[in-house]
């Protein structure tokens, strides 16, 4: 049950970070803003080539450019969670937290063994 509980507050987390873009809390950065505009700029470029290039050559651009899309998702995901996480520890080490075990139990949804 507890894992459950802090699964739905990791999936809170999420919708925070990525859907809700109009708080007034929201971090961006003159550097995110370049990026988004080189991005934009090298948008129509890829269009061309994929226009250009053949079926086959197509698929495997477009199959790269998901897989690589869904990992910056995940590691901006997980940069996020572990601010979070030291922000927690952070509390923890200041006496303003308690650790215990519900920090545990979060820490122990978050943090996958070293393979």
């Amino acid at each position: 049950m507890e894992k459950l509980v802090w699964n739905k507050v990791k999936q809170f987390l999420e919708v925070l970070r990525c859907e809700d873009i109009d708080r007034d809390s929201l971090v961006d950065t003159r550097e995110l803003q370049e990026a988004k505009q080189r991005l934009s700029d090298k948008s129509g470029l890829y269009q061309q080539c994929i226009v250009n290039a053949r079926e086959e050559e197509q698929e495997k651009i477009k199959d790269y450019v998901e897989a690589l899309k869904a990992y910056s998702f995940e590691e901006c995901q997980q940069a996020y969670l572990q601010g979070m996480v030291d922000c927690m520890l952070a509390l923890c080490g200041a006496g303003v937290l308690r650790p215990g075990k519900e920090l545990e139990t979060l820490l122990g949804t978050l943090i996958q063994p070293k393979s």
